[in-house]
């Protein structure tokens, strides 16, 4: 079983949605939401379910949306040992709005991860708990993402995961690309990295691993997932639930469920069959991390 770090975001999720169409930008009646979120916090919940031992290395304000947060990770039985306090910043907050007809939108605040720091304490908190994974989102900041390809460096043994994340900061990767033993994204990081559109072929797959980026995985929404491990590639449909509920935390779902696989030395199909599985069960709630989800329940789904 694998001891897990999980460094980044962790945050909370303000969903506010209406059913009536959009054309005015006035008041509308709809529902509003209040979801534990981020990516490093879905991650470590999301492997946790899935019989991984995992730790959380983060930061949260003194504030009643840090408590709440704080109380969901040890509800997960997620460790937090290196979960810090801010003195001077608000917890991570993301506000998602959306309305039928149009397309959502998010407005953030995340100057707290700022202070997500890597330093000598972390190091030897590796060190202590035998940490053998670390899997981090692109939120970190580029001294923090330095600090732990440093160590990767010094330590080759031990195993990175990196999440693109969004985007606009799906490029910090690019240097460490080498360094990094599994790597994922979505088709619009994947094309920020790219600098072109990004499909699921072979010829994607042959610019990106140019880059130096070895083993990774891009989600295509509809069109299914490509995964790349040295030089094979697996393209597979998704599994498409009978009602999308909600997308946010999908593609971190399948990570988790593909990189529990992919840990244990499973198949490359099955790994993406455990990713998938993730994805379509977290796709059916409102929440990031389904509670459906065990390693027993994965194995036990009929692979496709």
């Amino acid at each position: 079983m694998a001891n897990i770090l999980c460094a980044g975001n962790v945050s909370l999720d303000i969903k506010a949605y209406s059913a009536e169409v959009d054309d005015t930008e006035a008041y509308r009646e709809g529902s509003i939401e209040l979801v534990a979120g981020g990516v490093g916090r879905g991650m470590a919940i999301n492997l946790k379910h899935l019989g991984m031992t995992t730790y959380i290395h983060s930061v949260i304000g003194k504030d009643i949306f840090g408590e709440y947060l704080k109380k969901d990770l040890t509800g997960e039985e997620v460790d937090i040992s290196l979960l810090g306090e801010s003195d001077e910043r608000k917890t991570a907050l993301f506000s998602v709005m959306a309305s039928r007809g149009k397309s959502a939108t998010c407005v953030y605040s995340t100057h707290i991860l700022k202070e997500i720091l890597f330093d000598q304490k972390i190091a030897d908190f590796i060190k202590e708990k035998n940490i053998d994974t670390i899997v981090m989102d692109s939120n970190l900041s580029e001294d923090t993402l330095e600090g732990y390809y440093n160590y990767k460096k010094e330590h080759p043994e031990i195993f990175v995961f990196q999440n693109a994340t969004a985007p606009d900061i799906a490029r910090k990767t690019m240097k460490y690309a080498p360094l990094i033993d599994l790597f994922g994204c979505n088709e619009f990081e994947a094309a920020a990295i790219l600098g072109e559109t990004a499909f699921p072929d072979l010829t994607t797959a042959d610019k990106f691993q140019t880059l130096g980026y070895r083993n990774f995985i891009i989600t295509f929404g509809g069109q299914g997932v490509m995964v790349r491990i040295g030089n094979e590639t697996w393209n597979e449909p998704p599994y498409n639930p009978h009602q999308i509920v909600d997308t946010i935390g999908a593609g971190d779902a399948f990570a988790s469920g593909f990189l529990m696989g992919f840990l244990e030395k499973a198949p490359v199909k099955n790994c993406i069959h455990y990713g998938l599985t993730c994805a379509k069960e977290t796709l059916m709630t409102r929440q990031t991390v389904s509670s459906k989800l065990s390693k027993s329940f994965l194995e036990s789904t009929k692979i496709l």
